[in-house]
């Protein structure tokens, strides 16, 4: 069981069907000082991926996407519609630029080309954790405005 702390931790989950792609990310992603204090998940399937979405509520996801048993831009559009604050970052091949413009316009925040440059990487990360940071912040603050409201009103 999860406490507090644990379910408030930013978790960052790679969705990729190579692993060399995940282990090359979370290692990049693990030295990097906005990332130290960071979960990191992977899945290597669409049903594996869903079900981590499911359980361990991941903020930013790097996502390939071609899957050996579904399509990633089916992951991104389906996975929008019930988790509209997940960042989802596109990894994707040359050849795949027109699906990465696609995932775009379901609700991916970026997208990286393979190979991957880790720079580029890192900075795409850093601005989709300054997002998740901005919006935890805010939902914050309109939970303790509704309690402060709460409490006034005798609630």
């Amino acid at each position: 069981m999860e406490t507090d702390q644990e379910a408030r931790k930013l978790k960052i989950m790679t969705v990729d069907d190579e692993p060399e792609i995940i282990k090359s990310i979370e290692r990049f992603l693990r030295f990097q000082p906005q990332f130290t204090d960071v979960d990191f998940i992977s899945a290597q399937s669409f049903d594996e991926a869903l079900e981590k979405l499911e359980n361990q509520s991941p903020a930013i996801v790097f996502q390939d996407i071609n899957l050996p048993d579904g399509n990633g831009l089916q992951f991104i559009k389906q996975a929008k519609k019930k988790y509209p604050m997940i960042q989802f970052i596109v990894i994707t091949g040359a050849s795949d630029l027109d699906r990465a413009m696609e995932a775009l316009s379901f609700g991916a925040v970026d997208y990286v080309k393979k190979p991957l440059s880790m720079d580029l990487l890192g900075k795409i990360a850093t601005e989709a954790r300054e997002r998740c940071d901005r919006w935890g912040e805010l939902l914050w603050e309109e939970y303790l405005a509704e309690e402060e409201s709460s409490e006034a009103s005798g609630n």
